[in-house]
Parts: structure tokens; sequence; C-alpha cells
């Protein structure tokens, strides 16, 4: 069993370089042979709300956001020990994916623990043409967002003016976004057919 590197100075402290380049190398150097579970420094037993827990104080202390003024060399180590932590997170959060897992980890020499890349969470390819953008994608603002994909299923579905609708609210919250007035053009011209 690998052992957890030491702890990175919380994000209320404020960051020495000389400090936190040792633990964060200790992070990275075992980063690959740590399992899910001892990467949350959970037992492999942990319930769901276990796991949600390990999870949340794992994003505390390893999310970049919370380091930004960290130096760029610590971002990116930051940003690769939280990107497992989310991938190990949506494994052992879907009951599936964990059975899958744990029965890999259980078949699996004991130095090479495995890696799970798939998840149900994935966004599907798009089945877009090359070169069309989504409007949820185009949209800059995150409360944009719901706006603008419900605003295409409309308009797939062919109610134009609940599209509009949505487009309005997409446009107000996501203000010179050329994308979303131009999908509203689009739609007050069809509508006026």
């Amino acid at each position: 069993m690998s052992t957890r590197p030491p702890p990175i100075t919380s994000p209320s402290q404020p960051p020495s370089p000389a400090l936190e380049s040792a633990p964060l190398r200790a992070w990275i150097d075992v980063l690959d042979e740590l399992t899910y579970y001892e990467l949350f420094g959970i037992d492999a037993t942990a319930g769901a709300d276990d796991v949600r827990e390990a999870f949340h104080v794992f994003c505390d202390t390893f999310h970049p956001d919370r380091h930004f003024g960290r130096v760029d060399a610590e971002r990116e180590a930051l940003s690769a020990i939280f990107k497992r932590g989310t991938e190990a997170y949506l494994v052992l959060g879907d009951v599936g994916l964990r059975g899958h897992y744990d029965a890999e980890l259980a078949s699996r020499p004991r130095s090479v623990p495995p890696r799970i890349r798939f998840s149900s969470y994935a966004r599907p390819p798009s089945s877009q043409a090359p070169g069309a953008v989504k409007l949820e994608d185009a949209a800059r603002s995150a409360a944009a967002r719901p706006f603008a994909r419900r605003a295409e299923e409309l308009i797939r579905a062919g109610d134009l003016r609940q599209a509009k609708l949505q487009l309005v609210m997409a446009n107000h919250l996501d203000p010179d976004n050329e994308v979303l007035a131009g999908a509203m053009r689009e739609i007050e011209g069809r509508l006026k057919r």
C-alpha cells in the first residue's frame, strides 16, 4: 500500500515556494501508485457519503483555483493531482464503475493500480457538423448556459416562441455575445415568416 504524501499548505496560509515544492513533488511522484481510495485517504468499504466528504476535503486542498498565487509549475502539479481526484470521484461515486474498478484492483499486481478513464458523466461526442458551435458552448456566462441549452432543445422541437424567450434570458445574462445575439436574430426572422 502506498502512503499518502504530506499535506500541502492550506489556502488560508500564505504559500512558501521553498516549503511547498517538496510536498507537491512528493504527491506527483506517487500519484500513479495510489489507488483511488488511497488518494482520498478512505477505506475500500467507505460508503457514498464518505467518498463525497473525502472528495470535498480533497478539493479544499488541491483545487487549482484555490492556489492562484502560486507559480505556474506548482499550479500545473496541483491541476494534475486535482484531475486525478476528479477521476477518482467519478469512479467511486458511480456504483457500476466502482464495482468495475474494485474488480480490476483485485486482479492486478499491487504495484500498478488501475485507472478508469471513462465515465457516464462525460459529454457524448458532438453530432454537429464541423465548425458548428452549440449555443451552450458559445455562452461565456455559466448562468446563461442553461438558457442557451434549452433554446437549442426548443429549436430542434420546433417551438420557436419558447426558444426566443430562452434566448432573451441567455442574452440578458451574457450581453455582447455575438453567437447568442445571432441566434436571436435568426429566430426572430423565422418567426416573422
